[in-house]
């Protein structure tokens, strides 16, 4: 029997990436232009032209061209962008509407309380 060494995936949870984003594609758009090709060199690697990759990640309306699943797979083969990819679905699918709401509120608190404190000693060094 042989044994196969699996690379361990770490994927940094953002909840605030749905925000930023409406789409996949949105973010696909956004990190494109942070990898250290160029756009223009991946659309190449992507057997893509730039204007092609251009149009299907920042779709007019009534344009034919979309990004599609091979291109998504074409992306992340030639960038290895696979955490981010998975960053996004999972900040956008694993969390509910409800748990970002109670995380943010208990970051409020967590700030008023603070605050609070701050103030206090303020008071109490004057």
């Amino acid at each position: 029997m042989s044994s196969i060494a699996h690379p361990n995936l770490t994927v940094v949870f953002d909840p605030g990436l749905p925000e930023q984003f409406s789409s996949l594609r949105a973010y696909i758009a956004f990190r494109v232009q942070e990898q250290r090709l160029n756009a223009a060199s991946l659309a190449g690697k992507m057997d893509l032209s730039p204007s092609t990759l251009s149009r299907k990640l920042n779709q007019n309306e009534g344009d034919t061209q979309r990004f599609n699943c091979d291109d998504l797979e074409a992306y992340i083969k030639e960038t290895k962008d696979i955490g981010s990819v998975m960053a996004y679905l999972a900040s956008k699918f694993v969390e509910t509407p409800e748990a970002r709401k109670d995380r943010a509120l208990t970051r409020v608190e967590a700030a008023s309380a603070a605050f609070e404190a701050a103030v206090a000693a303020f008071r109490a060094a004057q």
